[in-house]
């Protein structure tokens, strides 16, 4: 209903603005304001409630009224800022209008007096609590947004609905937590900050800070430096052995295809010289003619030749598999302290096959 009385003098409502600030306008801005405070009005109308904020923002940047204050209000009401629209209802109420205002502009703000104690009683209260803070400087942020550090351990102003909040400690990563508050909830959340790493101070020369473990400083002794002791992992090394090892797999699986391929092609060469004759004693048998005998002789050769492929495929498969094999197994079971990186390699040669390296 307050919508409803508002629109009607929307449009209307720049012409009869009476202060000097209004004065001091340009016809140009004073017809854009009036625009788009009418654009802002039906957006209202329309329920696009954050289309409105911005349209009577921006008529407002040209032209002030209180009408189009309330107007925010109430759209930042509709959308849940009620922290945002109580400020903007007080800025309303606040204003000492002149004695001659349009009737529109004191209406206006008596409804915004109405409208806020409407509001206020459903704003919520959070208590952010870092337990375990003491003397850490920790960033603090509400939905992403910066907390200032005045805000942290006291109640604040914060809307009804969900929340998240994330506290970053020095050194550590961000702790998050969600909240969740109702209209007029008071509410309290501790997140606890578990403790940062040692902070080692810079040394100030040659040698210094050695042995600061042994003297009440902060750091490490010079008998157990950071990482003493612990492995490191050679990535080039097991990366090879995996590597080795993969293409080993493949070498055995294709040798074993093409020893598939070449027993079943000698099976056909063989089944089809016994069916024709040509193993008979004194030479061709009735149907073993010329050209069977080189179709046999294709099928021997093709066969020779898929054997071949195969056992070049075994030997190279296996080297590879057993030099990767190797390869991991150095690497899982080598000592911590490697002064010299260890290497080997599977190799495969015409006359041999074999594994060399050095460690």
């Amino acid at each position: 209903m307050l919508l409803r009385r508002w629109v009607p003098f929307a449009a209307a409502l720049l012409l009869v603005l009476p202060t000097g600030e209004v004065h001091a306008q340009s016809d140009q801005d004073r017809a854009a304001a009036r625009s788009l405070a009418t654009q802002g009005a039906e957006a209202f109308t329309a329920g696009r409630y954050d289309e409105a904020i911005d349209l009577l923002n921006r008529a407002e940047a040209l032209v002030h009224a209180p009408t189009h204050l309330l107007v925010i209000a109430r759209a930042q009401a509709r959308l849940g800022r009620l922290v945002a629209a109580r400020e903007t209802y007080l800025k309303i109420a606040r204003e000492e209008l002149p004695p001659a205002a349009p009737s529109a502009f004191k209406r206006a703000q008596l409804e915004a007096r109405e409208e806020l104690t409407a509001v206020e009683p459903r704003i919520a209260s959070l208590r952010i609590v870092l337990e375990g803070a003491a003397g850490r400087t920790i960033s603090v942020k509400l939905d992403g947004q910066p907390v200032a550090d005045a805000l942290v351990g006291v109640h604040r102003p914060i809307d009804p609905g969900n929340h998240v909040i994330t506290a970053t400690p020095p050194g550590l990563g961000p702790i998050e937590q969600a909240v969740t508050v109702a209209d007029g909830e008071r509410k309290e959340l501790k997140i606890p900050i578990p403790e940062g790493p040692a902070v080692v101070p810079p040394p100030d020369g040659p040698g210094a800070g050695q042995g600061a473990g042994n003297n009440g400083q902060v750091g490490f002794p010079p008998e157990a430096p950071p990482g003493a002791g612990e492995r490191k992992t050679n990535v080039a090394l097991l990366g090879a052995g995996i590597g080795a090892a993969a293409l080993g797999v493949g070498g055995v699986v294709i040798g074993s295809v093409f020893l598939g391929m070449g027993s079943a092609t000698q099976q056909d060469a063989n089944d089809l010289s016994a069916s024709r004759g040509c193993e008979a004693p004194g030479g061709q048998g009735a149907t073993c003619t010329p050209e069977v005998e080189r179709q046999i002789e294709r099928l021997d050769s093709k066969a020779a030749s898929q054997r071949t492929t195969a056992a070049l495929g075994l030997v190279a498969g296996g080297a590879l598999l057993v030099g990767g094999a190797t390869l991991i197994v150095i690497e899982l079971t080598s000592k911590p302290e490697r002064p010299n990186a260890a290497w080997i390699a599977p190799y495969v040669t015409p006359t041999g096959l074999g594994v060399r390296g050095a460690f």
